[in-house]
């Protein structure tokens, strides 16, 4: 695919939503790309499947107090939407994840990343305005609330925000999606979205090759090559690349090929399930977050996406049962008429999630032609346009776009 030659400007590692988005938002610009991707096909990392929820309003670090509640009660319970396992290798991470979870910093991460997250909506809007085919879909979404306390809460907080949100009844959470249950009340954001996450990524690859990147497929990076100038090239099983700039985007994987460039990156995978069901008769047609019981359903055109849990620590290959059962608990308990017909698929994947709980995104002081954007944890998917762009103007147009300290690569790393 693309040109032959092995060099290029800009080779980027990783061929997820937001390596591809990058391939996309550069190539666009002119700049030549070459993309190199262990997977053989589209999606076979944590873009394979996920909630497709284009939520802004739901966009935020995973450090917040709240979490590190959560995770030290649900320690011991397998089954719960948020579980840390007790692994002593997990102690530093957590230790760091609960330092990073004051209330001030996850008001002022909140407010930045839902400020990315608006822009990202937009551009995945206007990607589809220009006819490509990412499977978006101007849905909007509700947050579903089952028990009076949750909403009461939910209700003294309540801010509309750019979203133009609206509070419902109970009544009226019914007459917008008559197959919900007993509800409290909901939260209605009529400016959100959906897309399919396997074809948001496909669709930026074709959109790159249409302006002449080169994708390569089953290469999986063996070394990054550094010399005291910087990144001299990469090394795959396909051969040797080279390019002026380079970007890890690369989910985990980043972790290694960051510590052979000297950078320290501390990432933990965090397990997500997904439970896709084929549905008859009557199909919700708004995705919907039960706020207590942390599950997303997202109504699909040939299926209903159940997507839920964060589980930290445990076997990257394991499946629990048991949590995936919780998920379809919830679902019968959020949409009790579903007619379900047949399971068509479960699955796991592994979020890339920092210590501190945002993304990193940036270029590398210890290394000036690296950037690294990574760790997105749950959202890639919709911080994918606006991470390729601020990688895009940050190398081809000198834009101030990758020196935010928040989310330096420098920034686990210390001497």
């Amino acid at each position: 695919m693309g040109n032959n030659s092995t060099h290029a400007d800009v080779v980027i590692i990783g061929a997820g939503a937001v390596g591809a988005a990058t391939a996309y938002e550069l190539a666009r610009r002119g700049a030549s790309v070459t993309v190199l991707e262990a997977g053989e096909t589209v999606g076979t990392g944590c873009s394979y499947a996920n909630a497709g929820l284009l939520a802004p309003s739901h966009v935020e670090p995973l450090t917040t107090p709240a979490n590190v509640v959560d995770g030290l009660r649900y320690m011991f319970a397998p089954d719960s939407p948020f579980h840390v396992h007790p692994n002593p290798q997990l102690l530093p991470w957590f230790l760091r994840f609960a330092a990073a979870s004051t209330p001030r910093r996850a008001r002022a991460m909140t407010a930045r990343l839902q400020e990315l997250a608006e822009h990202s909506l937009r551009m995945h809007a206007k990607y589809s305005d220009d006819g490509m085919s990412t499977g978006y879909r101007h849905s909007g979404s509700m947050d579903v609330f089952l028990t009076d306390r949750q909403f009461d809460r939910a209700r003294s907080s309540f801010d509309a925000g750019p979203s133009k949100a609206s509070l419902l009844t109970a009544a009226e959470a019914g007459d917008l999606e008559p197959t919900l249950g007993p509800v409290a009340g909901a939260i209605h954001r009529p400016g959100e979205a959906t897309c399919g996450s396997q074809e948001f990524v496909r669709a930026m690859l074709d959109g790159a090759e249409r302006h002449g990147a080169a994708i390569h497929w089953g290469a999986r990076v063996r070394q990054m090559e550094t010399d005291r100038t910087g990144i001299t090239g990469v090394s795959t099983d396909g051969g040797r690349f080279t390019a002026d700039d380079y970007v890890i985007a690369a989910g985990l994987e980043s972790d290694r090929l960051c510590r052979d460039a000297g950078i320290r990156m501390p990432l933990q995978g965090a397990k997500g399930y997904v439970v896709d069901l084929e549905v008859t008769g009557e199909v919700p047609q708004i995705p919907m977050l039960f706020k207590e019981l942390k599950v997303v359903a997202t109504p699909y055109r040939d299926r209903l996406r159940l997507s839920g849990t964060l589980e930290l620590g445990g076997d990257p290959k394991s499946l629990n049962e048991r949590r995936i059962q919780a998920i379809r608990d919830a679902g019968s308990r959020g949409l009790p008429r579903l007619n379900i017909s047949r399971t068509i698929q479960t699955w796991a994947g592994q979020r890339p999630c920092t210590p501190d709980g945002v993304p990193v995104l940036g270029r590398s002081s210890k290394q000036p032609n690296l950037v690294v954007a990574a760790g997105h944890g749950m959202w890639g998917l919709v911080l994918g346009p606006v991470t390729g762009e601020l990688v895009a103007r940050g190398l081809l147009e000198a834009a101030p776009t990758l020196h935010e300290a928040a989310f330096s690569p420098d920034r686990f790393s210390w001497g």
